[in-house]
């Protein structure tokens, strides 16, 4: 009898399934900002052209009672390196004030000063760190860049032809910041889990809070700050 041929059948081992790395969750502090008092009555000023244009230093939603441009900053979260390559901040000298008033930016990025009206403005940095003092000309249509280097207050910037005009700018060393918007909501994400100091900060009148924060995973905090009068 005839035995049969033994098959022999060889598998090539190629290594187990390889998958991605799943990214690291984060948690997201998202806030309210209020001011509850007597917002007084915004000033008159007369520019040197011979208009007039209103400004307060508290400028309250009528509806929600948010107050806009207020800086929200993890103080103690982890430094983190300069950005690179990053889009400049925008801030236009418009109607002869800066707008937006209030802008954070990351270390590394810089921020771009424009003028889009039809008179000279200047960009005048105010600030104790060298590399953050400045005094320019801004013509229209020709905008002034300047990146700055973190301070742990923001930095002054005004007109040195037009007194009245002001704005501030927060450099931050890590990207967990926000500033509030029209109505005095902001928002921080991408933040790893831990224990930090939350500072709640409105330059134009110095107010300011801070509060005891924990973010987790996957998990949005609901922070609200009520303020009803200046100087507290």
């Amino acid at each position: 009898m005839r035995c049969s041929p033994i098959v022999c059948i060889c598998f090539m081992f190629t290594g187990w399934p390889v998958t991605a790395a799943e990214p690291a969750k984060t948690g997201t502090i998202q806030g309210n900002v209020r001011f509850t008092g007597t917002v007084p009555k915004p000033q008159m000023i007369r520019t040197t052209d011979g208009s007039t244009i209103e400004h307060s230093d508290l400028v309250v939603d009528q509806k929600t009672k948010g107050l806009r441009y207020v800086i929200a900053v993890l103080e103690d979260a982890p430094e983190q390196p300069k950005v690179k390559d990053a889009k400049p901040v925008v801030v236009d000298q418009v109607s002869w004030v800066f707008q937006p008033r209030v802008v954070a930016v990351q270390c590394g990025q810089a921020v771009r000063f424009d003028n889009s009206d039809t008179v000279n403005h200047s960009v005048m940095a105010i600030s104790t760190v060298k590399e953050n003092q400045l005094n320019t000309v801004a013509a229209p249509g020709s905008p002034v860049i300047h990146t700055f280097e973190p301070q742990k207050t923001p930095v002054l910037i005004g007109c040195s032809l037009h007194s009245w005009m002001r704005a501030w700018v927060y450099i931050s060393r890590h990207p967990w910041f926000a500033v509030s918007g029209a109505e005095g909501k902001f928002k921080i994400d991408q933040i790893p889990p831990g224990k930090y100091t939350l500072l709640l900060h409105h330059p134009d009148t110095n107010l300011r809070e801070r509060k005891a924060v924990e973010v987790r995973s996957d998990h949005t905090l609901e922070v609200t700050v009520e303020w009803s009068k200046v100087g507290k």
